[in-house]
């Protein structure tokens, strides 16, 4: 497998003097293209962080991220704008869907930035679409779908320009347990068609189930690491009984 993310004794200290929080503390990992990882750990872990230092919403206090070999915490902001548009797609949990734009206008945005020809934005659109079942509701608008519809043109709108790193904070944080369930569906759909890495932040252990590999974070540390053998009930459970290892309530990983 080609490596495609190395993270090199990173650490990410808030704050100065006495009033100092590290968040990363000589935080050693890697992602290979094509993989769906996992990050978990008890609230203020350190697994947010670790996802926007790699996604350069933040910067590390010490030590290297490379993206396919290159230092990306020695890229000058014009190569960062370019960097995060044509490498990353990001899904959040609160959608960040415009409502005055409908589905379809939401999910090219990004290809329409990038002044991509219109005939391949609409083969684009219809690929992606299908395969996230919103094919149906392109002319609607955010407020006149659901929770698990607007997260899924969230995930189109994400993937549509074909980035190589897929980042999701929470993705299923604000959905039902069905809607949960088609999205992560469609994501690994999203995964295995375009071989598109996704790196996912989770506090749930089914959404984490649906992952190759789970790295746990306790304390700014890589606590722990579970690697799929493809039976996702078995997986589930390992899950658990790392969580319950961890220590403390189940309930403050959540």
């Amino acid at each position: 497998m080609k490596q495609i993310i190395k993270v090199s004794n990173v650490t990410k200290i808030y704050g100065s003097k006495s009033n100092k929080t590290t968040a990363l503390q000589n935080v050693d990992l890697e992602i290979n293209e094509g993989e769906f990882v996992g990050i978990m750990g008890p609230s203020g872990s350190g697994k947010s962080t670790l996802l926007n230092v790699i996604s350069t919403i933040d910067t590390t206090t010490s030590g290297s991220i490379n993206y396919e070999g290159k230092d990306i915490g020695k890229l000058k902001e014009n190569e960062l704008s370019d960097f995060r548009k044509n490498e990353l797609g990001f899904i959040f949990q609160d959608f960040n869907l415009l409502d005055t734009l409908s589905v379809e206008e939401n999910i090219i945005l990004p290809l329409a930035i990038s002044r991509i020809n219109v005939k391949e934005i609409k083969k684009r659109l219809i690929d992606v679409t299908k395969i996230l079942g919103i094919d149906t509701i392109l002319k609607k608008y955010p407020y006149q779908i659901s929770g698990g519809q607007k997260q899924r043109t969230a995930a189109a709108r994400a993937i549509i320009n074909n980035p190589r790193l897929v980042l999701a904070d929470e993705p299923t944080g604000a959905l039902d347990s069905k809607s949960s369930t088609e999205l992560l569906t469609c994501m690994k759909k999203l995964n295995k068609k375009y071989n598109s890495t996704i790196l996912m932040v989770t506090h749930d252990s089914f959404a984490a189930s649906y992952c190759d590999r789970i790295l746990f974070i306790k304390d700014g540390k890589i606590y722990s690491e579970l690697i799929s053998n493809g039976n996702r009930k078995e997986f589930y459970n390992r899950i658990i009984d790392v969580l319950a290892k961890m220590g403390g309530d189940l309930n403050d990983l959540l």
